[in-house]
């Protein structure tokens, strides 16, 4: 999942990580080469975009993933990654329904996995798990006001033209 499509979306990610002077380039081969290693172990097909998120993740939070610990910013990172990802159920029911219209048996999407998350952010399923449950209100809430921001934002663009049709009928 795309840091940069998430915020283009409104949800306000943790900010980037800039101060690197901490940071050594041993670190970062050694993170790089640990994922290497987890994701030839894991590969499938579920998988293909883990290369990408991993260096997307590795280059904007490069201090939070080479530490032993998971920092505050990577927990709430793997929590919006999680629940925004997953679908709203008119969604699944949407997908269920154009399955069954087209006669095929296409799983249905239900956002990314905690296997996932896990290979991406390179950490156990169980610190996954505890990362997400722990940042769980706090990510649902930044999900939930980057989606009023947007439905605000329609509003708003309507209202526009709305009153742009008004001015143009008032002027014929």
């Amino acid at each position: 999942m795309s840091l940069d499509l998430m915020e283009s979306r409104g949800i306000k990610l943790p900010p980037r990580e800039t101060d690197v002077s901490g940071l050594t380039d041993v670190k970062v081969i050694d993170k790089v080469r640990g994922f290497w290693e987890r994701y030839n172990r894991e590969s499938s097909a579920d998988n293909e975009f883990a290369p990408m998120d991993f260096l997307e993740i590795l280059a904007a939070y490069p201090v939070s993933m080479c530490s032993f610990h998971m920092t505050d910013s990577l927990k709430l990172l793997v929590a919006l990654m999680y629940f925004y990802s997953k679908p709203s159920e008119e969604e699944i029911k949407r997908q269920i329904e154009s399955n069954k219209k087209l006669g095929i048996k296409i799983p249905v999407y239900e956002g990314l996995s905690m296997d996932y998350l896990a290979l991406v952010f390179d950490r156990s399923k169980k610190t996954i798990h505890d990362a997400i449950k722990e940042k769980e209100a706090e990510a649902k809430k930044l999900i939930e006001e980057a989606k009023l921001r947007k439905e605000a934002r329609e509003i708003a663009l309507r209202e526009l033209v709305e009153e742009e049709k008004q001015k143009i009928k008032s002027v014929k």
